[in-house]
């Protein structure tokens, strides 16, 4: 082999290392992106479950403030507690009794102003 010869081999060997490293290098960039990728998708989509969890959340809370204040006008206009519960009629009772006081507290306050 003459000196071209050598030259030639080693720029070939060269060239195909560099290849070699480039395209492994492009292969690992390729599985990290397409892991970071599942890792994004699976983020955004954990994200709109909460938000619509949360939104559930909000509905069921309103329905509750509903019930309770359909519960407490009921209670204003005579209605009567029936439970077994002597418990639950003393929980529900007291409540009523505290919206009661602080219906009256907001009356004054708005003849103040």
């Amino acid at each position: 082999m003459d000196s071209s010869e050598v030259k030639s081999m080693d720029t070939n060997e060269i060239g195909n290392k560099v290849k070699g490293w480039f395209e492994k290098g492009s292969k690992a960039t390729k599985e990290a992106l397409e892991k970071a990728g599942d890792k994004v998708q699976d983020f955004t989509d954990k994200s709109v479950v909460k938000i619509e969890k949360h939104q559930l959340e909000s509905k069921r809370d309103l329905k509750y403030e509903e019930m309770g204040l359909k519960l407490s006008q009921m209670l204003l206009e005579g209605a009567k507690v029936t439970s077994n519960n002597e418990e639950d009629v003393k929980i529900l009772e007291g409540l009523q009794e505290e919206i009661k006081n602080l219906s009256d507290q907001i009356r004054e306050k708005e003849k103040e102003l």
